[in-house]
């Protein structure tokens, strides 16, 4: 569908790596802005729960299960069989609904309840939602907005949410712009917790940063980030509620300031250790560190986070994660990093964050995945 004016958005999780990370925690402080969002989402959700693809009893599968003091239980009614391959997914703030993208098999948006234990129950009697071939999907910090990022690299849906169904209704039509340097590689999109604006990471295209206006659900772009080459790509974005913003790739872990109008401005770059392969990237709750998913060598790497974005390499890292690393994210509790990669025995795994930001494992052995179908995780706010 044709974009309209400059309302461009991004780019999207690649097809065999889908992020499709949303967790969060007790999430954000909005720095007091009078458009701060409400909590959205239709519901009040309790309880810390992880979703995950690549299931070792299928691919169309999704494994659940509920967090207690670092150890998985499964939860209520999983695994549980979605009967299409998934490819991104993400949670209403509110823990109310869950939102998964199929592969380009079937290419549509699906949306579950949750319920007690984590239980999923299909909305509108299991029918798809949206026809579209998504890549990657976010939800706005108000539980107001789902914007499903096409898997062809060139355009973006925007679709309100209604929060006593969860059902979707188109709102608006995007086109993705991206660096002209290399080639535009949608990896993934995401919110800033304030709302103010989202992030849009584009393999060689390189990154774009859009405002947001939460009220009427406009977005427009402020800043591409240029990679400068075409053999460099930004792979993973995420952002703090102090609106810096952190890409992850090839040319290692940036760091970016915005300002009132929401433009970015490169404060610092870290390079990496050569073969590292990072593919995702993760902010602890308390915006004091920030973790990379090293898919080549199977690590995480952690780094404290500094004054004015500053960072500094933790002495412990990086830390062994699953093999071939493909996703990240947080739990709800602020408490534990959830990784997810490929291995038959130990393909989800939990870390504990201590008091320095050094990571622990907590459970190494949760679930067996298969490199043939992608992972995609989801976590409870």
């Amino acid at each position: 569908m044709a974009g309209i004016g400059r309302l461009a958005m991004c780019g999207v999780v690649a097809l065999a790596v889908a992020l499709g990370l949303t967790g969060c925690g007790a999430f954000f402080v909005c720095e007091g802005k009078a458009d701060c969002p409400t909590t959205g989402g239709g519901g009040t959700g309790t309880g810390d729960y992880a979703y995950v693809s690549n299931s070792s009893l299928g691919s169309a599968y999704l494994n659940g299960y509920s967090l207690t003091s670092g150890t998985l239980v499964t939860a209520t009614g999983f695994p549980f069989d979605l009967g299409y391959i998934p490819a991104a997914m993400a949670i209403t703030p509110k823990n109310t609904y869950l939102y998964v993208a199929s592969d380009s098999s079937t290419g549509a948006i699906y949306g579950y309840s949750i319920g007690t234990g984590g239980a999923l129950t299909a909305l509108d009697s299991g029918v798809a939602l949206v026809s579209e071939n998504v890549a990657s999907i976010d939800i706005s910090p108000d539980g107001n907005w789902l914007f499903a990022l096409d898997a062809n690299g060139v355009t973006m849906n925007e679709y309100s949410i209604t929060s006593t169904t969860g059902l979707l209704k188109y709102a608006a039509p995007y086109t993705v712009n991206g660096d002209s340097t290399g080639t535009v590689s949608p990896r993934q999109v995401k919110f800033a917790p304030s709302g103010d604006f989202l992030v849009c990471a584009l393999g060689q295209g390189g990154a774009e940063v859009f405002s947001f206006d939460t009220s009427t659900g406009v977005a427009a772009e402020t800043t591409l980030i240029s990679t400068g080459s075409a053999s460099v790509g930004i792979n993973a974005v995420d952002a703090d509620s102090s609106g810096y913003i952190y890409t992850s790739g090839t040319a290692g872990l940036q760091v970016f300031s915005t300002d009132s109008s929401e433009k970015a401005t490169l404060v610092s770059t870290t390079p990496y250790t050569t073969g590292a392969g990072p593919n995702s990237l993760v902010i602890n709750t308390g915006n004091e560190y920030v973790y990379t998913g090293n898919e080549t060598d199977g690590t995480l790497t952690g780094y404290t986070i500094g004054s004015a974005g500053a960072l500094t390499a933790q002495t412990a890292s990086p830390y062994t994660g699953p093999t071939t690393v493909a996703a990240l994210g947080r739990d709800n509790s602020g408490t534990y990093i959830f990784a997810a990669g490929y291995s038959a025995t130990s393909g989800f795994q939990v870390f504990q964050i201590g008091s320095s930001g050094q990571l622990t494992a907590t459970n190494t052995a949760a679930s067996g995945t298969d490199t043939t179908v992608p992972i995609v995780m989801a976590l409870t706010h």
